[in-house]
C-alpha cells in the first residue's frame, strides 16, 4: 500500500501540467499583443510628443504641409530591419526620458529612401518639378543625385528643420553656401595673392568667389562656354552659376526705395552689370574654425578628415547637421547689404586684431603643443568669458566706444569666488620670471652670433620671446602653453651659444 502511494506521488499529474502550458500560452498571447499595441502606440505621431523636448517640434509638424504624414514614415526608413532597430532604438529613448536623460537638442534624419518610399514623391516628378518666382529660379535636374564639392546633393540637403516654427521648409542659405562660395585651394589664394597661414591646420577655408561676368557687359550678351555649358548653370566639376540671372531675373516694373524711385531696365538697357549696385550682396562667411567641432565631439582637429570626407560623414551619415553648424550662415540679398552698411566689414582695416592672443590662447605655435591646451579652451570658454569688465577705449574716451577687459571677477562664473584674484598673480609672476631670464640670456647673446645656425636658432628665439610679449597676458590666456614657449627659446639660446662655442 505504501509502495503504491510513492508511486503515485512521483507521477505529475495531468491537470497540473496542463495548467502550465495554459499559463505559458496566455503569457505568450499576452506577450504578443503587448509588442503589437506598443509597437502601435509608439508610431503614432501623437505619442512623440510624450517625450518633454518634443513640444516645439510636434508644434511646428502641426503646421507644415505634411501633418497628415506620421513621424515614422519619415524618420524610419523602408523596410522591416529599419523598423525593427528604430523600435529598439526608440525603447531606450523612452528610458532616457523616464529616467531625465535626454538631450535638449535630439538628432534626427530624413533619408531620401524615406522621401521616395511608396505613396510619397518620386524621384521621376521630382526632377520634373522647376520652381520660377519673382524671388529666384530653380531646377531639380540640376541639382538632385549631382555632387558639388564633395556633398552628393538629395532631398534633405536643402529641405530640412533649421528653425523652430517651420518643421520642414527650404534651406535658402544652402543655395549661398554651394552658389556663391568656393574651398579657398591654393589657386584662389595665389590669384588674390593671399598666403594660407603658416599654422593652419587640417580643415576647410571658405571665401566668397569672385563673380565671373559673360564675355560682354551688354544684355544678351553670349556667356563663357566653360562656366555655362549649353546653357546649364553648371558645369560637370560642379562650378557654381556666377550670373546673377541664373537664379534671379531682374524686377520688371518700377518700385520705389527709400524715396529714389528705380527702373531696373533703365540699368540694363546701359549695360550695366548687377554687380555697379549691388556690391556686397553675398556677405563673407568665417573661416571655420577648429573649435567648431568640439560643440559636437571630445576629440581635437588631429582627428579631422579631408572636406570630402566630412561633407559625406556630416550630409550623409546617420545623423546628418546642417552646414551652418561649421561654416557659420552666410547672408545673400538686400538683408546682407543692410547688414554691411549698418556694421560696415571691421575686418578691412582692423586684420588679425588679436591673432597673437588668439595663437595663444588655441596653443597654436609651439613645437610640443598637444600638452599645452588650456583647460578653458577644452571647456569652450570663449573670450567673452573672462573679458567681463566694459570700459571706455583708451584712444578716444569720449567716443562712447567701449571695449570689454579681463577681469579677474570673470572667473567667479564658474569657479569658487576669489580664484582668480589668487591665480593671475601666480602665473603672471611665473611667466614674468621665465620671460626675465629668457630676456637676458637673448640680450646678453644677441651681438655675439654671426649668420649661421647658431644666429636662425637665435633669432627663432627672439621671436617665441616677443610672442610673449606681444601676448600681453602675461601667461593668463594659457600658463602652459606660455611657459612652453619661453622654456623653446630658452633651449633655441642654448644651441646658439653651443654653436658660438660658449658651451652648453
Amino acid at each position: 500500500m505504501g509502495r503504491k502511494s510513492q508511486a503515485d506521488a512521483a507521477t505529475p499529474k495531468p491537470r497540473k501540467k496542463l495548467f502550465t502550458v495554459k499559463r505559458l500560452a496566455i503569457g505568450s498571447v499576452l506577450f504578443v499583443v503587448f509588442m503589437v499595441v506598443s509597437v502601435e502606440i509608439s508610431s503614432q505621431s501623437w505619442f512623440c510628443n510624450s517625450c518633454h523636448i518634443m513640444e516645439p517640434f510636434y508644434t511646428s509638424w502641426k503646421n507644415d504641409t505634411h501633418t497628415e504624414v506620421h513621424c515614422v514614415e519619415c524618420h524610419i526608413d523602408p523596410g522591416v530591419d529599419n523598423f525593427i532597430a528604430a523600435k529598439l532604438n526608440g525603447a531606450g529613448q523612452v528610458v532616457d526620458d523616464i529616467l531625465n536623460r535626454t538631450s535638449p537638442k535630439p538628432s534626427a534624419s530624413v533619408s531620401e529612401m524615406a522621401c521616395t518610399r511608396a505613396g510619397c514623391h518620386t524621384k521621376e516628378h521630382i526632377i520634373e518639378t522647376n520652381t520660377d518666382t519673382d524671388s529666384f529660379k530653380f531646377s531639380h535636374e540640376l541639382h538632385l543625385d549631382h555632387e558639388y564639392f564633395g556633398i552628393k546633393m538629395q532631398c534633405t540637403t536643402c529641405h530640412s528643420h533649421i528653425r523652430g516654427s517651420t518643421h520642414f521648409e527650404v534651406n535658402t542659405g544652402i543655395c549661398i553656401t554651394c552658389h556663391l562660395i568656393e574651398s579657398a585651394d591654393d589657386t584662389v589664394l595665389q590669384a588674390q595673392h593671399t598666403e594660407p597661414p603658416a599654422d593652419a591646420g587640417p580643415g576647410i577655408r571658405l571665401i566668397r568667389m569672385t563673380v565671373r561676368q559673360p564675355d560682354e557687359a551688354a544684355p544678351g550678351a553670349d556667356a563663357d562656354p566653360e562656366l555655362f555649358p549649353e546653357g546649364h548653370p553648371t558645369t560637370a566639376e560642379g562650378v557654381p552659376p556666377a550670373n546673377c540671372q541664373a537664379c534671379h531675373e531682374p524686377p520688371a516694373e518700377e518700385f520705389e526705395y527709400r524715396g529714389l524711385m528705380v527702373n531696373h531696365a533703365d540699368f540694363l538697357d546701359w549695360g550695366a552689370s548687377c554687380e555697379s549696385c549691388h556690391r556686397g550682396v553675398t556677405t563673407n562667411p568665417n573661416p571655420i574654425d577648429d573649435t567648431a567641432c568640439l560643440s559636437c565631439h571630445t576629440f581635437g582637429v588631429d582627428h579631422a578628415k579631408p572636406a570630402e570626407e566630412l561633407h559625406r560623414i556630416h550630409q550623409e551619415g546617420k545623423h546628418k547637421i546642417e552646414c551652418f553648424s561649421c561654416h557659420g550662415e552666410p547672408r545673400h540679398g538686400p538683408e546682407a547689404m543692410e547688414e554691411r552698411l549698418q556694421a560696415l566689414d571691421c575686418t578691412g582695416c582692423h586684420i588679425d586684431q588679436h591673432n597673437i592672443q588668439q595663437r595663444s590662447y588655441l596653443a597654436a605655435g609651439a613645437e610640443q603643443a598637444t600638452t599645452a591646451v588650456s583647460p578653458m579652451f577644452m571647456a569652450h570658454v570663449d573670450c567673452a568669458g573672462c573679458h567681463v569688465s566694459q570700459t571706455p577705449v583708451d584712444s578716444n574716451p569720449h567716443s562712447g566706444a567701449m571695449v570689454r577687459r579681463a577681469a579677474a571677477s570673470g572667473c567667479d562664473a564658474c569657479h569658487a569666488p576669489g580664484l582668480g584674484d589668487r591665480m593671475i598673480p601666480l602665473w603672471q609672476t611665473a611667466t614674468r620670471g621665465l620671460y626675465d631670464k629668457a630676456k637676458a640670456e637673448f640680450d646678453a647673446l644677441d651681438s655675439q652670433v654671426p649668420p649661421g645656425p647658431g644666429r636662425e636658432a637665435l633669432d627663432e628665439a627672439g621671436g617665441l620671446i616677443q610672442l610673449v610679449e606681444l601676448d600681453g597676458s602675461w601667461g593668463v590666456h594659457n600658463p602652459d602653453y606660455t611657459q612652453q614657449l619661453l622654456g623653446q627659446a630658452r633651449e633655441k639660446i642654448a644651441a646658439a651659444k653651443a654653436a658660438l662655442g660658449g658651451g652648453s
